[in-house]
């Protein structure tokens, strides 16, 4: 069976008080999905979803740390292929949501948006990524204070 490899993120950001993770329509979906998409050749996972979130979002953001993987089958041209997705816990650093417009670059999302952390999960429309979220959820409910005082989840120089 064929396999391939991908990889993306959830990126945070502080707004008002509350967390906010970036989501995005993927091209001719009705569904909301987290921004993820193929491992390059000479690309590490960490790489793609860096440039993943970039391409699909238009937001620079700093990776936090890796959250797990999900793994399934799906069919294509009626053959079966095992697809592994590496997912990473990221910061918004810079850029405007869905600024995507990226020459040479495909159409592959038609709308971006901030939803709230405690909203996400049951937005997403994938199983496995509402698990993904789920468990970055968990990571920052456990770090708790100690993410505010590191200034994790603050762009680097904003002051705030």
């Amino acid at each position: 069976m064929p396999r391939e490899a991908s990889a993306g993120g959830i990126v945070i950001r502080e707004q008002g008080g509350e967390l906010e993770v970036a989501v995005i329509r993927p091209h001719g979906r009705s569904l909301w999905a987290l921004p993820k998409g193929h491992v390059d050749p000479g690309e590490t996972p960490e790489q793609t979803a860096v440039r993943e979130v970039w391409e699909e979002t238009g937001l620079k953001a700093t990776l936090v740390a890796p959250l797990g993987e999900i793994r399934y089958v799906y069919q294509f041209r009626g053959q079966r292929i095992f697809k592994r997705v590496h997912f990473y816990l990221f910061r918004y650093q810079s850029g405007v949501l869905g600024d995507i417009q990226h020459a040479g670059h495909r159409v592959e999302v038609d709308e971006t948006r901030w939803v709230p952390l405690a909203r996400v999960a049951a937005l997403l429309g994938y199983k496995g990524e509402k698990a993904i979220a789920a468990r970055a959820a968990r990571m920052l409910l456990r770090a708790g204070a100690s993410l505010a005082l590191s200034g994790l989840l603050r762009p680097e120089g904003s002051g705030d």
